[in-house]
């Protein structure tokens, strides 16, 4: 399962039926998946070529259009912050604290398989 506050930043700009397949199996993914899922907007394996297109854009964008953009961009993230952070941490710490994430930590970091698998 996902914890509950890495989701706030996450659900506003992706379409939750896209993160599903990973906030249920934990299932680890490359870039290129990353980005068909819209968690990234490119990749590429040289960073600098990749980069290139869109630092040039951002230089060449007036700083006042930057900032307003931004705030529009960020404002559907922020409303959620302020609707969900505090039950959303109060998830988190429970989830964590549990014996289970106790487990799952514990078997991921022994490269193992946790108890509950079969």
């Amino acid at each position: 399962m996902a914890p509950a506050v890495i989701s706030l930043p996450l659900l506003p700009r992706t379409d939750p039926r896209v993160l599903a397949r990973y906030y249920l199996t934990g299932e680890r993914f490359d870039a290129a998946a990353a980005t068909t899922t819209g968690l990234l907007t490119t990749h590429g394996d040289d960073v600098d070529a990749t980069l290139a297109p869109i630092l040039d854009g951002l230089r060449g964008a007036a700083p006042d259009a930057l900032a307003e953009t931004k705030r529009l961009l960020t404002a559907r993230v922020l409303e959620a912050f302020d609707r969900d952070a505090a039950d959303l941490t109060a998830l988190s710490a429970r989830l964590f604290s549990s014996p289970q994430a106790r487990e799952g930590m514990t078997a991921f970091l022994e490269r193992r398989d946790a108890a509950w698998v079969v």
